[in-house]
C-alpha cells in the first residue's frame, strides 16, 4: 500500500467500500477529506456489522480518489434560467394579487434572465465559503486497512 495515502491525506478523498459489494462502491456514494471522516460517517454501518457479527471486520477496504477542485455553489445549478423565470412568475402573481390586476413587472427577456443568473451565481461563488468542500477527482485505487490500522481513526 502507498503510505502517501495515509501520510498526506490533504491530497486525497476517501470512501469506505461497502462490504460484499463492488470494490469501488462506497457507503452512501460519498467520499470524505480524511480516512477518519469517512470512518466516522460510516460508523453506524460498522456498528451494525459489529452487532451482527460480534466483532468488527478484520479489514476494511477504502477507495482512494484524487482531491478535485473546490466546489462552487453555482455548480449545484439551483439558479438556472428556468428557476429564475419561475421565481419571477411567482413574484408577478404576488404583485398582481396584492397590488395590480394585470402587472407584468418581472417580465424579463431571455438575455436579462441569463445576466441575472450569472450575477446570482457569481455572487454565491464569491460570498459562500466552500473551504473543505472538494469535488471527487480521478479514482486511484482501493487500499486495505487492517482492524489495527482502521481502528486508530475511529
Amino acid at each position: 500500500m502507498n503510505n502517501d495515502y495515509l501520510d498526506n491525506q490533504d491530497k486525497y478523498m476517501y470512501g469506505v467500500c461497502c462490504l460484499g459489494g463492488d470494490e469501488k462502491e462506497v457507503y452512501e456514494n460519498t467520499y470524505y477529506n480524511t480516512i477518519a471522516d469517512a470512518l466516522s460517517a460510516t460508523a453506524a454501518a460498522l456498528s451494525a456489522i459489529h452487532s451482527l457479527a460480534g466483532e468488527l471486520p478484520a479489514e476494511l477496504k477504502i477507495a482512494v480518489c484524487e482531491q478535485g477542485d473546490l466546489f462552487k455553489p453555482s455548480e449545484c445549478n439551483a439558479f438556472t434560467e428556468d428557476a429564475i423565470t419561475d421565481l419571477l412568475d411567482k413574484s408577478d402573481e404576488m404583485v398582481q394579487f396584492d397590488y395590480f390586476s394585470e402587472a407584468e413587472l418581472f417580465d424579463l427577456t431571455d438575455e436579462q434572465i441569463q445576466e441575472l443568473r450569472k450575477l446570482i451565481n457569481d455572487f454565491l461563488d464569491l460570498k459562500i465559503d466552500t473551504t473543505g468542500y472538494y469535488r471527487v477527482g480521478k479514482f486511484i485505487e482501493v487500499i486495505t486497512l487492517t482492524k489495527e490500522q482502521y481502528t486508530k481513526y475511529l
